[in-house]
């Protein structure tokens, strides 16, 4: 019987049912919080150096960074762009095998709202992300998304053991806002009633 730890547990693995006790306080060694992110400016630089190897290295097409970046263990959960949930690391390499087999990503980039904040032994990584991909035939589509990544400490480096990609649906523009009705004025209230 496979058993499932359902994400609703993320609050419990992030340790934020009793924050206090989960929540490491930085020691004098640790380099202060990085602007926009609650991680330590050292960790925030090793994600986002590690976020650039995993984005070149899909649009190369080597899919090694996936042994390089994530976790293999059963029960780690991923969502992808195309499909989820993805229960097992071997069928995230599947789905990243088949999207980089059927498209070519020419581009792939992290933007710059990239955040990165510690809980306890976990770092969480969000943001959003832009991608061009190219078919067999040519014809290439610009896609946007986000990203939810929860990355822990393995030996001596941070693995990424969830992974939660979603595409964000273009908006409409918005309507145009009809003028705002005049305010008529007040007559000012007499003194001494």
């Amino acid at each position: 019987m496979r058993v499932f730890r359902p994400l609703g547990c993320a609050a419990i693995v992030l340790g934020l049912c009793n924050p206090t006790s989960a929540i490491s306080q930085p020691s004098a060694a640790q380099t202060p919080a990085a602007p926009g992110s609650s991680a330590p400016a050292d960790l925030v630089a090793d994600i986002k150096a590690k976020t650039r190897q995993f984005t070149e290295a899909i649009v190369s097409k080597d899919l090694s960074v996936l042994d390089r970046m994530f976790e293999s263990q059963s029960g780690n959960v991923y969502y992808d762009i195309n499909e989820g949930p993805l229960v097992t690391f071997d069928r995230l390499k599947r789905v990243w095998t088949a999207a980089t087999t059927n498209f070519t990503i020419s581009r792939f980039e992290f933007n710059d709202d990239l955040k990165i904040d510690r809980v306890g032994d976990v770092l969480v990584q969000t943001g959003t992300w832009t991608q061009t991909q190219v078919t067999k035939a040519g014809t290439s589509r610009d896609i946007a998304g986000r990203v939810t990544v929860l990355w822990r400490r393995t030996g001596n480096e941070w693995r990424v053991f969830h992974y939660h990609g979603s595409i964000t649906p273009p908006r409409p523009p918005a309507p145009p806002r009809p003028p705002a009705a005049p305010v008529p004025p007040t007559a000012p209230t007499p003194v001494g009633e």
